[in-house]
């Protein structure tokens, strides 16, 4: 069975769109959230002097894809001061910064966790990494790259908790062994000849993920969600799909969706019950059929 986690999430000044801050218990990490309006609040924070590394991120008016920059810092107060002073880095609407309570993470740590976020951002393709470079710090102790990989995972567990998924890149996992059962994880099809949509998707930690190598059709008609349509051209951008000669695109990668319908829209570009459209693979049942019964 999975490992239940506890967060806890503190509301500052009383209000979801003010600073926020998260902590995993028995985890000695610290994530404070907030849009940039409340900067000049935060900085009077404790949190904000310590050493740590810092998350800025927008979503720009001409782009379909968010825009994320990583950085660093023994004080991340003056470099976030410093970024509100850079025309050059408009782009940001809110920040995340990430310490330590226990104020034991050095300059080597966060250099280390820079650069290994900075690499999950690219890996992931779910947005602009505004990062010239991605740098690779190699002067860790075995240890403490244990350590900080150990905290790094923490990192990934709470910033979606806080609205941020840009780090996690959407995978599937073989069928779990529990003695001598099988924890069932059936794989879905969709096809639909008369468009090329041939696609096959499985459920994983409460999403549908379609799998790579599906194909979808490029056609769009009036119907088709702008939200999944802002979406499906940060997937082609991004490269996570590419198009193809004959009027469809083809997934390189998985692609997560909220649910099946969510990933039937995607992929026929018009509206679509996924309920109805997904197949239990190797039968005529659906996937609302499927979930019914394993109710």
């Amino acid at each position: 069975m999975t490992t239940g986690r506890s967060v806890r999430l503190y509301l500052a000044e009383g209000t979801p769109t003010g600073i926020v801050t998260a902590e995993i218990v028995n985890w000695t990490g610290h994530v404070l959230s907030a849009p940039r309006s409340k900067l000049n609040v935060a900085l009077n924070r404790s949190e904000l002097k310590r050493t740590g590394v810092y998350i800025l991120y927008g979503s720009p008016l001409d782009s379909d894809l968010p825009v994320v920059y990583v950085g660093e810092g023994d004080d991340i107060s003056l470099r976030l001061q410093s970024h509100a002073r850079d025309d050059e880095k408009d782009y940001w609407e809110r920040f995340i910064a990430v310490t330590n309570k226990d104020m034991n993470l050095t300059k080597a740590h966060v250099k280390y966790l820079e650069g290994r976020m900075i690499g999950l951002l690219r890996d992931a393709k779910k947005c602009e990494t505004k990062n010239r470079t991605e740098p690779t710090f190699d002067k860790l102790p075995e240890a403490d790259i244990a350590d900080m990989e150990s905290f790094l995972e923490a990192i990934q567990l709470v910033l979606p908790v806080v609205g941020v998924d840009f780090f996690r890149k959407a995978t599937t996992k073989m069928p779990r062994e529990t003695g001598a059962e099988s924890v069932e994880k059936p794989e879905f099809l969709l096809v639909h000849a008369g468009k090329g949509i041939n696609a096959r998707a499985r459920e994983e930690d409460g999403e549908f993920v379609v799998l790579e190598g599906s194909y979808g059709d490029l056609n769009e008609t009036v119907s088709f969600s702008q939200k999944l349509k802002a979406f499906r051209d940060q997937v082609l951008e991004s490269g996570r799909a590419q198009t193809l000669d004959d009027g469809r695109f083809r997934l390189t990668e998985d692609v997560a969706f909220s649910s099946p319908s969510a990933a039937a829209v995607f992929l026929f570009g018009t509206s679509r019950n996924g309920r109805t459209d997904w197949l239990v693979s190797g039968t005529r049942e659906t996937y609302g059929d499927w979930r019914l019964r394993s109710l």
